[in-house]
């Protein structure tokens, strides 16, 4: 069941994610395509660099909203379902969940490559495998923290989340980048 609860929670945005890949692989919304950092530097050094925009952050809160939109609309049409989201739809709207996914899964990036951007890697290269793994589970981990407050996450979700959603990452980046939609695997 923890199984089916997390992959639920993890629609909204695994929803946004792949329609952002196809955003950006297509230079859609090209006029947000800015770097978050504004080309400013911190000892010489870009803070985020060109990779982390604005188009990145509103694609993927919008996408976010959308997303949650169709995970509340399959908990109205397979009523089923209800038992395995942890989202309080009564309580809290779509669009603020969706706000809450997207920005959970942006901001949570930006610690990360301001590091990697502070030690000399290179945008777009991979550095350590502790580095490809931090990558790769920022994001999920900001979903999980922003949303905690808001659903009736405990601490094994969380736990379990962070791990399950790590590897969904993984997954679902080597799949993107089969389908041409990313320029690495990982």
């Amino acid at each position: 069941m923890l199984i089916l609860k997390l992959l639920v929670f993890a629609l909204p945005v695994t929803f946004a994610a792949i329609l952002h890949m196809v955003v950006v692989r297509f230079n859609l919304f090209a006029w947000l395509n800015h770097p978050l950092d504004l080309g400013k530097t911190f000892h010489g050094k870009r803070i985020f660099g060109n990779s982390k925009t604005f188009r990145g952050v509103v694609m993927m809160v919008v996408l976010s909203m959308a997303g949650t939109a169709v995970l509340f609309w399959i908990t109205v049409w397979f009523p089923g379902v209800e038992k395995y989201h942890i989202l309080d739809f009564q309580r809290y709207s779509t669009a603020f969940y969706g706000l809450l996914y997207g920005l959970g899964y942006t901001l949570a990036e930006l610690p990360n490559s301001f590091a990697k951007r502070q030690r000399g890697i290179a945008e777009g290269k991979r550095g350590s495998w502790l580095n490809i793994l931090i990558d790769q589970a920022d994001s999920p981990i900001g979903c999980l923290l922003f949303l905690w407050p808001f659903s009736s996450m405990d601490c094994t979700f969380f736990l379990a989340g962070a791990l399950f959603f790590l590897l969904l990452h993984l997954f679902f980046n080597v799949t993107l980048y089969l389908a041409g939609l990313r320029k690495q695997p990982l």
